[in-house]
């Protein structure tokens, strides 16, 4: 009798295993669709002053139930040979064993696997005169891009604020389901969602308002909508402009087949008011929000914070209304065991508000199975349990919670909806503090959030 291989791929860089596939059952032509990932490498020859060009590996393996895991071939890319280069989809030959890993070796290898491939080069900042730019007052960052053919592209642009740990203060940034940060000093006047309008996106900043603790702004642009790149957008510009003249042009289709540019860094430069612009024009190929690169924010911040630590999986999905993510690829490794649910407010203009988060479970046709909400606050399996009804929003931290044990949830339960709802009235953009988010209860670590407050897209609604 013969059995079917279950192969699965590792990939190694500087001897570390970056990451590792899903196991493909019984399958002699496996495929990895969708399955994407990042590796951070820093300089990609003469890695650690080794003297050797740097190389990211991969090993096939074969997973066996009872014995140790058999190996089937392995490859490895030149990193050198991708630098600066659109995203390619290359066939690279299965070999038995490779000049950078002499202890891996499999007599039989054969075979050919398929790799799509972006190396993206990431600029070391460096503020010093002569490349960057004093700025004072007000600035502000114009988006516009025209209808090219029949199919809408969204665009969108944010502004990101750190701290001097290099973290993301989210209540100074902006972007598009946050408009205003804390005091006003910046302000995004909204989502357009298609070009042609004639009105396109303006973030507005008084940079002597900022509040003091914000150390930096970094400006990004992103392609929104998915299976668009910035190629599709010809017509795309924005321009940064203070009160009496441009100060410089990007123009984002030079980008190619990317969908996120960091266009500039803005940094306080030691005096009141004084700060600095430094162009940064550097691209991102998957992202499409900022959420996902937090990472990159921080690798452009070690000239402002020395020492800053760098974690790769540090990612939120910045969720938008309509808009999908793959939850695993906002975690590290598989996902947690149990999820939380978390919904916040505060009181609005001295009027305790009453929202309220409810779970409603679907099977497979999208046939209710169970709904739960503040007057049943166990689900029937048991695995979902909310935290009960808060009515005035006065809580620290989540006002409401829903708590799921991924594990113990009715099988016959696919789909899992999250409803938020204005109990007392209130449309759900005018309401102060509003947001929810999905998080890991064990570590705090959040993988997705959607802000309500300020976000154009729940004007008039009260419920979500």
């Amino acid at each position: 009798f013969y059995l079917y291989p279950q192969p699965y791929i590792r990939v190694l860089h500087n001897g570390c295993c970056h990451h590792k596939t899903a196991v493909q059952k019984k399958n002699l032509n496996p495929k990895w669709n969708q399955e994407s990932f990042k590796i951070h490498t820093g300089p990609p020859a003469n890695y650690n002053n080794s003297g050797k060009e740097g190389h990211i590996a991969f090993y096939v393996y074969d997973h066996d139930e009872f014995s140790d895991d058999d190996n089937m071939g392995c490859f490895s890319i030149p990193l050198s040979d991708y630098m600066n280069k659109p995203p390619t989809t290359a066939w690279f030959p299965v070999q038995k064993n490779m000049d950078v890993d002499r202890n891996y070796d499999c007599l039989k290898a054969s075979g050919r696997i398929q790799l799509s491939i972006s190396i993206s080069v990431r600029k070391r900042l460096n503020v010093k005169r002569g490349n960057s730019q004093e700025l004072r007052g007000k600035i502000q960052v114009h988006l516009n891009w025209e209808l090219e053919g029949a199919e809408k592209t969204d665009l969108d642009t944010s502004c990101v604020a750190i701290n001097s740990l290099g973290n993301i203060l989210m209540e100074e940034t902006v972007y598009f389901a946050d408009l205003i940060n804390s005091n006003g000093s910046i302000r995004h006047t909204g989502d357009v969602q298609m070009g042609g309008t004639g009105k396109g996106e303006n973030i507005h900043v008084d940079l002597a308002s900022v509040r003091p603790y914000v150390t930096a702004l970094y400006f990004i642009l992103s392609v929104a909508t998915p299976g668009k790149t910035f190629a599709d957008v010809e017509s795309a510009e924005v321009i940064v402009k203070n009160s009496q003249f441009d100060l410089c042009r990007f123009v984002p289709t030079f980008a190619g087949s990317h969908t996120s540019m960091f266009l500039m860094r803005i940094a306080r430069d030691g005096g009141a008011g004084v700060w600095k612009m430094t162009i940064i024009e550097d691209t991102d190929h998957t992202a499409r929000d900022f959420g996902t690169l937090i990472p990159e924010i921080k690798g452009y911040s070690r000239d402002l914070v020395p020492g800053i630590q760098i974690n790769p999986t540090e990612r939120v999905a910045i969720m938008r209304k309509g808009g999908a993510v793959c939850l695993e690829d906002y975690v590290a490794g598989k996902l947690p065991e149990s999820l939380t649910f978390g919904l916040a407010w505060d009181v609005t203009n001295g009027v305790n508000i009453d929202l309220d988060a409810s779970a409603i479970c679907l099977n497979s046709s999208l046939a209710p199975v169970d709904i739960v909400w503040f007057r049943k606050l166990t689900s029937d399996d048991r695995a979902i349990q909310h935290s009960g009804d808060e009515r005035e929003g006065d809580e620290v931290g989540d006002d409401e919670k829903i708590q799921i044990q991924l594990g113990d949830i009715n099988p016959d339960i696919k789909h899992i909806a999250f409803v938020i709802n204005s109990f007392s009235g209130q449309e759900l953009d005018d309401i102060r503090l509003a947001a929810c988010h999905l998080f890991d209860p064990t570590t705090g670590v959040e993988i997705a959030k959607y802000k309500l407050s300020n976000n154009g897209d729940l004007d008039k609604h009260t419920a979500l």
